[in-house]
């Protein structure tokens, strides 16, 4: 008989969604009636503790290890299936979902599990920043910030991650990096590097369009330093999946390279704050986890993934205070050129 396994994070999302989590047991377990199968269900209760669940349910021999949660929750769980042969599944309840929406698996939490129990699986990469796993993205500079600025604050979710972003974005300064790839040795001035598994951070926003979790490779994605003005229209393009347009952002594919500061560094992997040294390496593990993806996946039906059309106030409807307000009103605007 098969076995799987439901990891549960019970805090994960907007508000814990705990009636949501509790009705999606119920259909787990009316699934595993109905297809056959032996269902397991865990609760986290600490830090790391979903990578300890998962590690001892491969050792038990199960097929199926279900991930219910955010971002982290599905990197503690794939973290503690790595070297396996048990399977990964996806139930997104967090507040990005970067993983499962890269994927193309449902939001529609039902849905999403149904695709998890019944589609086969494929094997995806792995990418490495300084020693710690990392399945969609991982990245130093103002998206790292953010991050350890969203961290701290009492609510998840979109609007969370604008308020946070326009409240550091006016203070924050570009950094010198030294990154070494493929023999070559590149200086940039950067407002963000990201490390690219998968396409996007999550809520669509795909920093890394073409990325691919299969392919072997990761992508390096460069921001440089651009007008302030241009906040707006390259939001636009990173939600919309066509940042890797700008001549502000370079992408280089690689899967092994070392970057160097004058300073420690704060980063992210997969959204979690992160403390990094001054000089670090990043590379990828090509197949090294099986994850059920959705039908219209990328990386099973060879199409790129739609153009998402994002409402109109998450992209330009940023909180502005007044100090930010009195910002704006000193920024000259750029010549006309391509952003």
């Amino acid at each position: 008989m098969r076995r799987v396994a439901l990891i549960v994070n019970p805090i994960s999302g907007r508000g814990g969604r705990q009636h949501a989590k509790i009705e999606i047991i119920r259909y787990a377990r009316q699934l595993a009636r109905v297809h056959g199968f032996s269902l397991e269900l865990y609760l986290t209760r600490y830090p790391k503790h979903a990578t300890e669940l998962a590690h001892n349910a491969a050792e038990q021999g199960f097929d199926l290890v279900i991930a219910v949660g955010g971002d982290g929750t599905v990197n503690e769980v794939a973290h503690g299936l790595l070297g396996t042969s048990t399977v990964l599944g996806i139930v997104p309840m967090g507040s990005g979902n970067g993983l499962a929406r890269h994927l193309d698996l449902s939001l529609v939490t039902r849905v999403a599990l149904r695709t998890t129990i019944e589609r086969p699986s494929i094997a995806i990469d792995c990418g490495l920043l300084n020693g710690k796993n990392f399945f969609t993205t991982a990245g130093i500079g103002f998206d790292a910030e953010v991050g350890w600025m969203f961290a701290k604050l009492g609510t998840r979710g979109i609007n969370s991650y604008i308020k946070a972003t326009a409240q550091l974005f006016f203070n924050y300064r570009p950094r010198e990096y030294e990154i070494e790839i493929d023999g070559k040795t590149l200086e940039r001035k950067a407002l963000l590097i990201t490390f690219a598994n998968a396409s996007q951070f999550g809520n669509n926003a795909r920093i890394a369009p073409h990325a691919l979790v299969n392919d072997g490779t990761l992508q390096m994605v460069i921001v440089k330093p651009f007008p302030k003005i241009a906040i707006g229209y390259l939001a636009s393009l990173l939600f919309h999946g066509l940042v890797d347009t700008s001549s502000y952002v370079e992408t280089i594919p690689f899967q092994h390279l070392y970057v160097r500061s004058k300073t420690p560094l704060r980063g992210h992997i997969d959204g979690e704050p992160e403390q990094l040294p001054n000089a670090f390496e990043v590379s990828v593990v090509p197949n090294a986890l099986q994850v059920v993806p959705g039908e219209h996946a990328t990386e099973v039906c060879g199409e790129p993934a739609p153009v998402i059309l994002v409402p109109y106030q998450y992209l330009y409807k940023l909180p502005r205070p007044s100090s930010i307000t009195r910002q704006l009103r000193r920024i000259k605007a750029p010549k006309l050129g391509k952003f």
